[in-house]
C-alpha cells in the first residue's frame, strides 16, 4: 500500500466516504473514533430520506484508525476519497453537498454519484475548470487504485469557495467519463474475484507477477458469447477456473451451451453449476 502520511499539500484532512459501499457506516466511523468531526451528506438535502447510503465525511488524521480500515481493511471496495483544504469542515461539506445533484444538458437534474472515487478520478481528468469546480474549496483530492493501493492525486491551486449556488452540468464527455469508470469498476471487481477464487489463472509459468491482462481476455471472450451482465461474465469465468482455458472444448459443456443457443445467461449458469460439481469431485475423486 501507498504511504498516507506522506501525501503532498497541507492543511485539515477529510475523508469522503461512500455509505453505499459500507455496511452501517455512521456506527463503523463512530466505533473508530470517539468524538469525530463528521456528517452525512445527505443529511438535510432533497435525498435525505437516502440516508442511510449517504457518504459522509470525517475530518481526521490519516494516522486514525479509521483512514487505516480505509485504505487497507476497505481497499478492495474503492470507497474512500482523501481530501485536503485550508478550510473548515462547514465549508467543505456545504460544497459537497451543492455537488449531489447535477445538471443534464437537456436541464434535467440528477443525482451526481462524483463521490465515487473511481467515477471522481475520472472527471478529475478532464478539464481542468470542471475539476476546480468539484474541488471547490479543497486544495488536494487523493484517490487509491483499489487493486494496487497506488495512489494519483489531483491538486488545486486556486481553491474556490463561493460555488454553492452553481449547479454541476453533466455534459457528453462527463458520461463518456462516468460510463468508464463503472467499466473500470465492473473489471476491478471481477479481477478480485478472480485473485480470490482462480489465482491459478493469473499466474504463468516462470512469471512471478500476477497476470491481470487474464482478466480483460476472459471478459472479452464472454462477451464474444454474448455474456454481458457482471453475473454472467462471473459464472464464464467461474467455468473457466474450474475446467480450465479449454472449458468450452468438454463435449458435455458443448452440449449445455447448445441446448439453450438463444439464452446465453441461462445456458452459462448451467454450465457454471456442471464445471464447478465436475471439478469437486475429480478433486474427491483425486
Amino acid at each position: 500500500m501507498g504511504s498516507l502520511v506522506n501525501l503532498p499539500g497541507s492543511g485539515k484532512t477529510f475523508l469522503l466516504i461512500d455509505g453505499a459501499k459500507v455496511n452501517n457506516l455512521p456506527q463503523v466511523i463512530y466505533h473508530e473514533i470517539e468524538t469525530p468531526h463528521c456528517d452525512a451528506l445527505y443529511r438535510e438535502t432533497e435525498l435525505a430520506d437516502l440516508l442511510e447510503i449517504s457518504p459522509w465525511l470525517v475530518e481526521t488524521e490519516m494516522e486514525s484508525s479509521l483512514a487505516l480500515k480505509c485504505f487497507e481493511e476497505w481497499m478492495h471496495r474503492g470507497a474512500t476519497i482523501v481530501i485536503r483544504a485550508d478550510r473548515d469542515f462547514e465549508e467543505v461539506i456545504n460544497h459537497l453537498r451543492g455537488l449531489l445533484t447535477a445538471k443534464l444538458g437537456s436541464g434535467d437534474e440528477v443525482v451526481f454519484r462524483f463521490y465515487d472515487p473511481e467515477i471522481a478520478r475520472h472527471l478529475l481528468r478532464l478539464d481542468p475548470r470542471d475539476a476546480k469546480l468539484l474541488m471547490g474549496p479543497c486544495s488536494l483530492f487523493a484517490i487509491q487504485d483499489r487493486r494496487t493501493g497506488e495512489w494519483e492525486h489531483f491538486h488545486n491551486d486556486q481553491s474556490m469557495s463561493k460555488l454553492e449556488s452553481e449547479v454541476f452540468t453533466i455534459r457528453e464527455e462527463h458520461q463518456v467519463a462516468m460510463e468508464r469508470a463503472a467499466g473500470k469498476t465492473a473489471l476491478r471487481k471481477l479481477e478480485l474475484h478472480v485473485a480470490n477464487y482462480f489465482p491459478h489463472l493469473l499466474q504463468k509459468t516462470g512469471i512471478e507477477e500476477q497476470q491481470w491482462e487474464v482478466v480483460s481476455a476472459l471478459v472479452k471472450a464472454a462477451k464474444a458469447r454474448g455474456l454481458y451482465s457482471a453475473r454472467d461474465i462471473a459464472l464464464y469465468i467461474n467455468t473457466v477456473g474450474w475446467l480450465g482455458h479449454h472449458a468450452f472444448e468438454d463435449i458435455d459443456v458443448q452440449s449445455l451451451w447448445n441446448e439453450s443457443p438463444a439464452t446465453p445467461g441461462k445456458a452459462i449458469a448451467r454450465i457454471a453449476e456442471f464445471a464447478e460439481r465436475k471439478s469437486t469431485e475429480g478433486l474427491a475423486h483425486g
